[in-house]
């Protein structure tokens, strides 16, 4: 630039190329009324998010379907936290808990409902923790 007499002050400007805030990753899966724990449906994205080398939290889950993935073959279940929620925590406050502290790759959240700022502060807890959020809802 200084060639063609321009002077530009590289530090006020965003890098190009590079996101100059961090983005949320978080899935939002609707399924249709008596298959939240259908695990055909489930295994493939399940399996595949209990590859990294950090905890898989599930928030929730069905009870018959932790039975079936601990008696699977190659599942890593020593790296599966299963979170339940209380009076005191909610499935929502537990899964932005967890998508925040940065020890999970990956929060998977059954719940009926979730609002546009629950949405919204789990992005931002998948932003700081650097792990994907993905949570399954019925119809």
């Amino acid at each position: 630039m200084e060639q063609l007499g321009l002077s530009v002050n590289v530090e006020a400007m965003p890098m190009m190329g590079m996101a100059t805030e961090l983005c949320g990753n978080v899935t939002e899966v609707i399924l249709p009324p008596g298959q939240v724990e259908n695990f055909q449906l489930l295994l493939p994205m399940l399996t595949q998010l209990n590859q990294e080398r950090r905890w898989l939290a599930w928030v929730d889950p069905p009870p018959e379907l932790v039975r079936k993935w601990q008696t699977m073959h190659g599942i890593v279940a020593n790296e599966l936290l299963v979170l339940r929620s209380s009076r005191d925590y909610s499935a929502f406050e537990l899964a932005r808990r967890a998508l925040g502290a940065g020890t999970c790759h990956a929060v998977v959240t059954w719940t009926s409902r979730l609002s546009g700022r629950d949405s919204e502060a789990l992005e931002q807890a998948s932003a700081r923790g650097r792990s994907h959020g993905v949570i399954l809802r019925c119809r």
